[in-house]
């Protein structure tokens, strides 16, 4: 079985907005990205503010991915590597997004954001992906959680969060809802602008930044920052109209599409039009570990195996803030060499389908800091 350490080193690849006006606040947590987006002034407070969201955002991405990594590893191969693939491009995510940030001269919050994320619950900073039942179904209701009542589930959450800022369009015109919402891709063009617009306001400061896994590269200036911000977007949704990040990589959001569809993504550049029509996509449904979504605040009195992989969790998270914050590569190596663990736990508790008392399902990690 590879274990997780996979997922910092064995790939190569790495609004309709809303009148509410923007006051920055001195906690570190919860910058609303609706309000963000809103605000006319756009200076490096707002910046940091900005970037300070991307690492939560990027963060809350992570735990659902990887249950879904994890409940099919030993199923499904070839599904399994492409959701690999793009946690892994989350992790690296999050690391540009911390880079960016320590660019500005400010350190990530990692745990107090982290800690403010709520599962299942909405993507953090009022973030909400554009509306288009001609691509996949959506849902006014709809919420990131941890586990799924079946694969087809997680793959459309996971689809719904990659929405693109600019889809491909079907052969036939694709129908746009009236109403749309601040998407991650125009999130991140607003984080691009306030870039270009400060250039020059602050010193490019790279001493905490990290570059020794994933591709990732330190920030140094404003070319470093525009092209980690083209990345993350190419990665995440694809191209303006186009679904690939890279010759013959599909974009996360085409690529969880095939999950649920099951079916392979046919792009013709011709119409520049596609959609998911082309051969099958076979995911054996009873060899998955189905994890039972976790409930609203996490598990009660959970079993010692839930506990455990907290615990390996919590530590991650730590080495992580400190990585970007003064310990420097050591402590990204500590994060690195925790990963095989916590992916032998997460797997220990679906291997053992251990009952949930009083409720139906099982129990799957919950991601929780202890």
């Amino acid at each position: 079985m590879k274990h997780v350490a996979d997922l910092f080193i064995s790939v190569n690849m790495l609004v309709k907005l809303r009148g509410l006006p923007y006051t920055r606040k001195n906690s570190t947590m919860d910058r609303n990205i609706v309000e963000l987006m809103a605000s006319p002034k756009r200076d490096v407070g707002w910046l940091q503010d900005a970037l300070q969201s991307a690492v939560k955002l990027e963060l809350s991405t992570i735990p659902p991915y990887l249950c879904g990594y994890w409940a099919l590893r030993d199923a499904a191969p070839v599904p399994a590597v492409d959701i690999l693939n793009i946690a892994m491009q989350e992790m690296a995510h999050l690391g540009f997004a911390c880079n960016m940030l320590c660019a500005t001269g400010k350190q990530p919050a990692v745990l107090a954001d982290y800690a403010s994320i709520t599962y299942p619950g909405g993507l953090p900073g009022g973030v909400e992906p554009k509306q288009d039942d001609e691509l996949i179904p959506w849902d006014p209701a709809f919420r990131v959680q941890l586990g799924f009542p079946d694969f087809k589930a997680f793959a459309l959450m996971c689809a719904r969060i990659e929405y693109p800022e600019n889809a491909v369009p079907k052969p036939r015109e694709a129908f746009f809802a009236a109403e749309t919402f601040t998407s991650i891709g125009e999130f991140y063009d607003a984080v691009r602008d306030a870039f270009v617009a400060n250039d020059g306001q602050f010193h490019y400061d790279t001493a905490n930044q990290r570059d020794e896994y994933l591709n990732i590269f330190k920030v140094a200036n404003l070319d470093a920052a525009k092209k980690a911000i083209q990345l993350i977007q190419h990665q995440g949704e694809g191209g303006d109209k186009y679904p690939y990040n890279a010759e013959g990589k599909l974009s996360h959001f085409y690529t969880f599409g095939q999950l649920y569809y099951r079916q392979k993504y046919k792009f013709d550049p011709a119409t520049q039009t596609g959609e998911w029509t082309g051969d099958q996509i076979t995911i054996p449904d009873n060899l998955i570990y189905n994890m039972t979504p976790v409930p609203l605040g996490g598990y009660n009195n959970p079993p010692q195996e839930v506990l455990d992989f907290d615990q390996a969790f919590t530590g991650v998270l730590k080495s992580l803030e400190s990585a970007w914050s003064g310990g420097g590569s050591a402590a990204l190596d500590d994060a690195v060499g925790a990963m095989p663990d916590l992916t032998d736990k997460a797997i220990t508790i679906l291997k053992k389908k251990l009952p949930r008392p009083g409720t139906p399902g099982i129990y799957g990690p919950q991601f929780k800091i202890v």
